[in-house]
């Protein structure tokens, strides 16, 4: 049996509100020491752009929809097990859900265990990576 999972990309509307622009469904390993871990590590190296230097060398994003561009393409190797849900996707058998934003360029995961109802990460990829190898 599958542990399912839901992660989210978040943008920051110009009002200050947000808005949800994707959501991935996963049908196993959604757990924090297997997707979670997966996520940290694809994520780490990131940065948020508005806008693309012809000279640029670092792992960019153009935005939060191009960021959720990417994930799909990184995650989705054949049929099954990832699929592309609507924004607003729930209650769909997920034991975690997580959530990505941006917050001033840096990148944010928070992560839920909603079986048990609760908030239990929320911090960058680096910080995520760091807090389940000491669970590990």
């Amino acid at each position: 049996m599958g542990t399912r999972s839901l992660t989210k990309i978040i943008e920051k509307c110009d009002d200050g509100s947000k808005e949800t622009i994707t959501t991935m469904y996963r049908q196993y390993d959604g757990y924090l020491d297997g997707h979670g871990v997966e996520l940290a590590e694809w994520l780490l190296n990131f940065h948020i752009v508005n806008g693309i230097s012809l000279n640029e060398t670092r792992l960019i994003a153009n935005g939060m929809g191009c960021l959720a561009a990417q994930m799909f393409a990184y995650f989705k190797d054949g049929p099954g097990n990832i699929y592309c849900m609507h924004p607003n996707a729930q209650d769909c058998g997920e034991e975690y859900l997580y959530e990505i934003e941006e917050n001033n360029k840096d990148i944010l995961i928070t992560v839920y265990d909603i079986w048990n109802k609760k908030e239990i990460f929320h911090g960058t990829p680096n910080e995520l990576l760091e807090h389940t190898s000491v669970l590990s």
